[in-house]
């Protein structure tokens, strides 16, 4: 009872955060002037750059997920990747943060192996992506201190980052320090859940933390290096490319480097897990982005901003629906 009150209160307060960052979105916004911008968008441009995003971007991303994988089991095959990857984002989208759940279990199921460690796996995965989005971030700075400066000032964009970034590097270091002293990680693991955990508790956890430190099993494979990073920039490169086409839907006339702002600040917003893949909080920042830094239409920015997040909202849902109904994906249990 408890827990599905906690539930409930949580998806709550997550749609109303949704609908309040909505609301800042909208505020001021002629709506007959963004329908009309909607009408002139060329959706040619908008789709192709969802194409390379949500399928191209999935497939290297599914495709990198192997080399993290293949410590425990080499060379799994791309159809059970690709689909547990975007039956994952489906159930992000449906449910926020499900789906970071939901993947590996489905895939350990198919193949056979453990669903802690595809799980630590999911965990490196996010690692990658939030280096990735600050050290871009790191390069914009350079280029843009000024605008981001006046824009956001408030909020110290320039510090977040680098605190985060810091943390995450930190963690990281700990995880392969223990990784190399995996028995001493293990002894020092059991000692203290045997201080602060109930004995029926004990062993499960052991066994769970060790098996997401195994996650990062990679590092001791050098020659997965290359390809992991050559695959996390090409991802990154997929979405960058993604947001510079609809540019072009919108007549918005910025540059490549430009994007990669635009995407490190539609990348901070879908942090916050709001229903929808993070609606709302997508709209908002990346409107004011386009407005505050750039000076576009606030009308065309929402316009932007809405076509964006649609098309690759609907090709998530489509393509994880498409391989649900394939697997028999059993949404009520989470499998």
């Amino acid at each position: 009872m408890f827990q599905k009150f906690k539930k409930i209160l949580r998806f709550s307060i997550l749609s109303l955060l949704l609908i309040f960052f909505m609301y800042l979105a909208f505020k001021g916004i002629d709506i007959n002037e963004l329908i009309l911008q909607l009408k002139r968008s060329n959706y040619l441009w908008a789709i192709s750059g969802m194409l390379i995003g949500s399928v191209i971007g999935s497939y290297f991303r599914a495709l990198r997920w192997r080399y993290l994988l293949n410590p425990v089991k080499k060379n799994i095959g791309m159809n059970n990747l690709f689909s547990s990857v975007m039956i994952g984002y489906m159930m992000n989208a449906l449910i926020p943060r499900s789906g970071e759940v939901s993947r590996p279990v489905l895939l350990a199921k198919k193949e056979n192996i453990s669903k802690a460690f595809c799980f630590g796996t999911i965990v490196v995965e996010r690692i990658f992506d939030m280096l990735s989005m600050f050290i871009v971030f790191g390069i914009c700075l350079f280029f843009f201190r000024q605008k981001l400066s006046d824009a956001f000032g408030e909020f110290n964009l320039e510090g977040i980052s680098l605190y985060f970034s810091a943390a995450i590097l930190l963690f990281v270091l700990i995880v392969v320090i223990m990784l190399f002293n995996l028995e001493k990680t293990e002894i020092f693991v059991e000692k203290i859940s045997k201080k602060i955990l109930p004995q029926r508790f004990q062993e499960k956890i052991h066994k769970t933390f060790i098996s997401l430190i195994s996650g990062f099993l990679f590092v001791k494979s050098p020659k997965s290096y290359f390809p992991i990073f050559s695959l996390t920039i090409l991802i990154w490169l997929c979405y960058a490319v993604s947001t510079y086409f609809t540019f072009f839907a919108f007549n918005i006339n910025l540059t490549f480097l430009d994007a990669n702002l635009i995407l490190t600040l539609m990348s901070f917003a879908m942090t916050l897990p709001l229903p929808g893949n993070s609606a709302g909080t997508f709209h908002f920042l990346t409107k004011t982005a386009l407005v505050s830094i750039y000076g576009i239409n606030a009308e065309v920015a929402l316009g932007y901003a809405t076509v964006s997040h649609l098309l690759g909202l609907i090709a998530l849902l489509v393509i994880g629906f498409y391989y649900s109904i394939k697997e028999n994906f059993k949404f009520n249990t989470g499998l």
